[in-house]
């Protein structure tokens, strides 16, 4: 009986392992016709199939040459490594050359490290993450190896969200020192003058009643509305280069560099990054003209001894069609 039973789970796991073998096959053949034309993101993600239904120095090593024709170097030369580290526990003669071909590839895989300053505290590092995943912060200082392109470097330090952007070129290396404030410190309270003396009663002088300088209000309604515009431009150059980093990271990614060969996630991606670039423009029109009107409205203030015989107004608006300015008043 015992026998049997043997017999039977033996015969089980050659059919399963026979279709296992067949669909591997199936897939291999796949992955070659859309490498053919290239077609990397699924080329790429069907050789890792196979690889898993059938895990062997070849699998790896199909799926270092894809990633490596794509041009994702750093995880082809992490399959090129699994696959070295399988021929030389198999004492496979193959693996020799696959070091070699490693190695060759190394030379020209991107290097990436993240710093913080020496006098920064680690502890207010928080939720470190590379291109959307989590980096450990015992790697900070370590060169990291990646992809060439720009990669995208978020974090949290001293309670505020940030992020960061590191373009690496093939062949090239980059280091980015991460804003992490110092721990911070009171400071005392300054001490009293013993000098200062309390006014006996009867000893108070009158105060005379002051009157506002005359276009007081204006300068600084003047200042207000020109820091207002300084930070609209501020955030539209920080929206702009957001849109633009986007949009290239959209083609390469999912339009093989060419806005006529997006996929579904291509054009909508592009799409998106082109519209944070038309907000970007709109938002920099609004504040350009807030700070042209708080300028003037600084200048025309009217000064001591002059009448305020001029009542000035300069406004930004803000249509459907963009942005203007009105100029107008009372002469």
């Amino acid at each position: 009986m015992i026998r049997a039973t043997l017999i039977a789970m033996l015969a089980l796991a050659a059919v399963a392992g026979e279709a296992s073998a067949n669909k591997a096959d199936a897939l291999f053949k796949k992955g070659k016709k859309l490498l053919a034309a290239k077609k990397y993101a699924e080329a790429c993600t069907t050789f890792e199939k196979v690889d898993q239904l059938d895990p062997g120095i070849g699998a790896k090593l199909n799926v270092a040459k894809c990633y490596q024709e794509w041009g994702k170097l750093a995880i082809a030369y992490r399959w090129y490594l699994d696959a070295e580290h399988m021929a030389a526990d198999t004492k496979d003669g193959r693996a020799a050359k696959i070091k070699e071909l490693a190695e060759e590839l190394d030379v020209n895989v991107p290097r990436l490290t993240i710093k913080i300053p020496e006098t920064a505290d680690p502890r207010s590092l928080v939720s470190l993450t590379l291109d959307g995943k989590l980096l450990s912060v015992d790697l900070l200082g370590t060169e990291q190896r990646v992809d060439p392109g720009a990669h995208v470097i978020e974090y949290t330090a001293g309670g505020k969200k940030k992020k960061k952007m590191a373009p690496v070129e093939r062949g090239g290396s980059s280091e980015v020192l991460l804003d992490v404030p110092k721990a911070k410190v009171g400071e005392p309270e300054p001490p009293t003058d013993p000098t200062e003396t309390t006014p006996e009663p009867g000893d108070e002088q009158p105060e005379e009643p002051t009157q506002p300088a005359p276009g007081r209000n204006r300068r600084i309604a003047g200042i207000a509305v020109a820091s207002a515009g300084g930070v609209g431009i501020v955030v539209a150059s920080a929206l702009t280069l957001s849109a633009r980093s986007s949009y290239k990271d959209a083609l390469a990614a999912h339009c093989m560099g060419s806005t006529t060969m997006c996929d579904p996630q291509g054009l909508t991606a592009t799409h998106d990054a082109r519209h944070r670039a038309n907000i970007a423009t709109v938002i920099s029109l609004v504040g350009g003209a807030a700070v042209i009107g708080g300028v003037v409205l600084y200048l025309t203030a009217p000064k001591a001894g002059h009448a305020d015989e001029h009542a000035l107004y300069l406004t930004p608006v803000v249509g459907a069609d963009g942005g203007a300015v009105v100029f107008g008043g009372r002469y």
